[in-house]
């Protein structure tokens, strides 16, 4: 779901006044020609998203760049040139009117609203090697029924329903992503669905082993699967943790949206990197590849003693990176990357990963 609560961090690389002036023109009409290369290739990037997110062309003059901004840039599209694993199908957008929801079918449901950004059934058998048999598909449909059902009650959500509103709807959920977390996938044979098999299936996600195995391939988490299959709407927009820890911050989420706290989760490490590789494959761009410290409900200790230690992921050029520390990590100069942690919405209230205090 789009939100609006985390601050935008500028390009280092240029004068944040031009930046803004120059996107205060285009949104005013003001198309002069753009000399300063740097400027221009930066205001490109920054619109790109908000153009991506319009529900139909020619809707600028309906929906202004400030209510659609996105709150972090997405990667550069030089970086997502490298050589694709596999291409996955992607679902058409549809552009006729929208019939009544009641005839329409549950996937059909999710993808009026969502786009492509919906992953079916059908995409996550070709991602994870898998063929669900018709009672899994049944159940797994009804899984699905479930979670749409919390969502059109949304207030906000029941009211653009209410009136066939279809870039209302597709606005609230412009940065979100629906998938469907399995607890298994194809490796030489059908494999539980852990970080160990993750990095076998898809390793242009992973950065290559070193000579010694990575300080996480000793920690219990490394092994842990998920644990059950279930739908799970995701933002890309982070939320800033620089003054309020994660829990705080899943908490505010929560009330905007008008949901029960425990439908909102915060991701542990497993689920964090199997939604970037199942979106990543299914769209072939890295939607939660931003400038962020991803803080999981993962915890552990470093060598079996001592406090516990919260385990943040970091994705760049593809690649993600895991790491583990003390606290919470910080911006900094050297490095940086805004802490944050982004939401994810379940049906199941007992889903929820509560993350201990550290």
């Amino acid at each position: 779901m789009a939100n609006f609560s985390t601050p935008t961090t500028p390009s280092q690389t240029m004068d944040q006044d031009d930046l803004a002036q120059a996107i205060l023109d285009l949104e005013n009409g003001l198309v002069e020609p753009i000399e300063d290369l740097q400027l221009a290739y930066q205001l490109a990037h920054h619109v790109k998203p908000v153009i991506d997110r319009m529900p139909t062309p020619g809707a600028v003059d309906d929906i202004s760049l400030d209510s659609l901004a996105p709150e972090a840039t997405l990667g550069d599209s030089e970086d997502r040139t490298r050589r694709q694993r596999r291409a996955i199908k992607k679902m058409p957008q549809l552009d006729d009117p929208m019939p009544e929801m009641e005839t329409l079918s549950i996937e059909d449901k999710a993808r009026w609203i969502l786009m492509e950004r919906f992953i079916s059934l059908e995409q996550h058998e070709e991602i994870l090697g898998l063929q669900f048999n018709d009672s899994e598909r049944e159940a797994h449909l009804q899984d699905l029924d479930q979670l749409l059902g919390i969502l059109f009650s949304l207030p906000r959500v029941a009211k653009h329903l209410a009136a066939a509103n279809i870039p209302g709807l597709q606005k609230i959920f412009a940065s979100s992503i629906l998938l469907f977390r399995h607890p298994t996938l194809h490796v030489d044979g059908q494999q539980p669905c852990n970080l160990e098999t993750l990095r076998l299936a898809y390793p242009d996600f992973f950065y290559k082993r070193l000579k010694t195995p990575n300080w996480y391939e000793a920690q219990d988490f490394y092994t842990d699967r998920i644990e059950h299959p279930h739908w799970a709407l995701c933002d890309f927009d982070y939320l800033n943790c620089t003054l309020r820890r994660p829990e705080r911050k899943l908490t505010g989420y929560a009330r905007q949206w008008s949901l029960p706290s425990p439908h909102v989760r915060q991701k542990s490490v497993l689920e964090g990197i199997y939604d970037r590789i199942i979106s990543g494959e299914a769209l072939q761009e890295h939607l939660f590849e931003q400038n962020c410290n991803a803080c999981t409900a993962t915890r552990y200790k470093n060598r079996g003693r001592g406090p516990l230690r919260m385990v943040y992921i970091v994705q760049k050029d593809q690649k993600i990176a895991i790491h583990g520390k003390n606290g919470l990590p910080h911006w900094k100069t050297s490095k940086r990357l805004w802490p944050g942690v982004f939401p994810s919405v379940t049906a199941k209230e007992s889903q929820r990963a509560e993350a201990p205090s550290i």
